[in-house]
């Protein structure tokens, strides 16, 4: 499964559509020249349309404009009057901290931890220890031990408060794992988390959380697509960019995760 979804995100994906699109193209080009009359007119007038249209659509998802429709969504349940927020204060107590990797990193040859855009995580997680919600930060990531759990003791967090997990590949296995180690502490009641993860990926990690028995406390952070929202838009909203074509790859990878898991898991 895990192989599956790989697949079907990146045939869904800007530069899937794109490549996919493009390689189609070339197969109704290269028959429509070994036809013959009406067919081969039609089949030598596809890949020209088929190309217009594929590079309209990869267009729109590299623009800004379009993570405002796409992206924003995604974050507007865990918004407060209307804007995005950090806010912890009306957050409950829990059995533990579940920070979601993707925040940081660490480079195979020197060992030096790197920080990503949404290492907001980490933080977030730090924050909601020192305001005594849990006793208990679970990190999940490659090589957590030797990036996140030093920034976090940084932070003034204790070792001992540490549980990691190295081995999951999505955050479906995150789940699986995470729930199988902190239902043996719970001594038969259900176990509560304060969920950590960027809120344009909440939606979904909290669907798959709650799915294998977590009682799951939203702790959002790293409001990457609302920010949008809190600006006026300009001619360059309109115009195609690396930076947005990442964010929307993003966004649609997590609502094609969102309705697949709604749709085919219950």
């Amino acid at each position: 499964m895990y192989y599956i979804n790989k697949i079907v995100g990146w045939v869904l994906s800007p530069l899937g559509v794109l490549f996919l699109g493009l390689f189609m193209g070339c197969i109704l080009n290269a028959v429509g020249k070994r036809c013959q009359g009406n067919t081969r007119r039609c089949l030598l007038a596809l890949p020209v349309w088929f190309t217009r249209v594929i590079l309209v659509l990869v267009w729109v998802m590299s623009c800004g404009i379009t993570t405002r429709f796409i992206g924003a969504p995604l974050e507007r349940e865990w918004a407060v009057a209307g804007k995005p927020h950090g806010d912890i204060t009306e957050l409950s107590d829990a059995d533990a901290i579940v920070v979601l990797g993707g925040g940081m990193g660490r480079h195979p040859k020197c060992g030096a931890p790197e920080m990503f855009s949404a290492a907001d995580r980490v933080w977030q997680s730090a924050r909601l220890y020192k305001a005594g919600l849990a006793k208990k930060i679970v990190i999940s990531g490659p090589d957590v031990e030797k990036s996140t759990v030093p920034l976090l003791v940084d932070l003034g967090v204790p070792g001992e408060a540490f549980l990691c997990f190295s081995n999951a590949r999505n955050t479906e296995e995150e789940a699986k794992l995470i729930y199988a180690e902190l239902n043996k502490e719970c001594n038969g009641h259900k176990p509560s988390i304060l969920l950590v993860t960027s809120a344009w990926h909440m939606r979904r990690a909290k669907l798959l959380f709650e799915r294998v028995g977590f009682e799951v406390v939203s702790a959002p952070t790293d409001f990457e697509m609302s920010c949008y929202l809190e600006t006026s838009i300009c001619v360059m909203d309109f115009l195609p960019s690396c930076d947005a074509l990442l964010r929307n790859s993003y966004c649609i990878k997590e609502w094609i995760g969102y309705v697949g898991y709604r749709l085919l898991r219950h």
